[in-house]
């Protein structure tokens, strides 16, 4: 991802990491479950696939150039619907909600933040 932050989509050693509910927990970083795939996806997708697998069979670290820039969106949801219809609140991380909720006129509710003994895990 370009930006100026040095905030990447990349794949971890730790994959237990993905089985939790608290996932925000990691130094910026995006981590994808199955970033081999992702990429492998990518390049088919962009046309470049011969050019990612040779790159892949060198063992080395090697980038791709895709033809174009692939716009990435994050979306913060902690209100979600079930299959049934009805809300999952989940919890508010970053505290974004309070924000949201002023902005709008509504009281903020500070109840829906899990709070983790664990601090940042990484990569």
């Amino acid at each position: 991802m370009k930006n100026d932050h040095q905030i990447y989509l990349h794949d971890t050693p730790a994959k237990q990491l993905f089985n939790e509910v608290q996932r925000q927990r990691s130094h910026g970083c995006v981590r994808v479950e199955d970033a081999l795939g992702f990429a492998e996806m990518l390049a088919r997708d962009e046309g470049v696939l011969e050019e990612w697998q040779r790159a892949r069979a060198t063992g080395k670290e090697t980038f791709v150039p895709l033809p174009r820039e692939i716009p990435v969106r994050l979306i913060y949801q902690t209100v979600l619907f079930g299959e049934d219809g009805a809300p999952i609140i989940r919890s508010d991380p970053y505290s974004w909600n309070d924000k949201v909720a002023t902005a709008l006129g509504f009281a903020s509710h500070q109840g829906y933040r899990v709070r983790t003994a664990n601090g940042d895990v990484g990569p």
